[in-house]
């Protein structure tokens, strides 16, 4: 993974719509939204990210955490918003949450 020391690390909380087809949407462009955190990974702009879960128990994928490596927020919702989970309809930008971050040492 390539890192750049000068980006700002945040923290994304996104959630996905809750209609009813909100699942068959984010599931139809999961591939291409993988092959794209993949590739922002190996760029070093995304350090990690996984899905928000309503349970442990029935594993639906209900959202998503991320932690990213930008300029600004504004950079982090520009990569949010050419994600295919974003383009795709999966994900409910406007329920975006952005946080700084600083990673611990220990």
């Amino acid at each position: 993974m390539t890192t750049n020391a000068t980006k700002k690390a945040f923290v994304v909380i996104i959630n996905d719509f809750t209609d009813p087809d909100a699942l068959s949407r984010r599931l139809a462009v999961r591939e291409s939204h993988l092959a794209e955190a993949t590739r922002r990974r190996q760029a070093g702009t995304l350090v990690s990210g996984g899905a928000i879960l309503d349970s442990h128990e029935s594993g639906k994928m209900v959202g998503s955490a991320l932690v990213v490596n930008a300029d600004s927020v504004e950079e982090v919702l520009e990569l949010l918003r050419s994600d295919p989970y974003t383009v795709g309809r999966a994900w409910d930008i406007d329920s975006v949450k952005i946080f700084p971050y600083r990673e611990a040492t220990f």
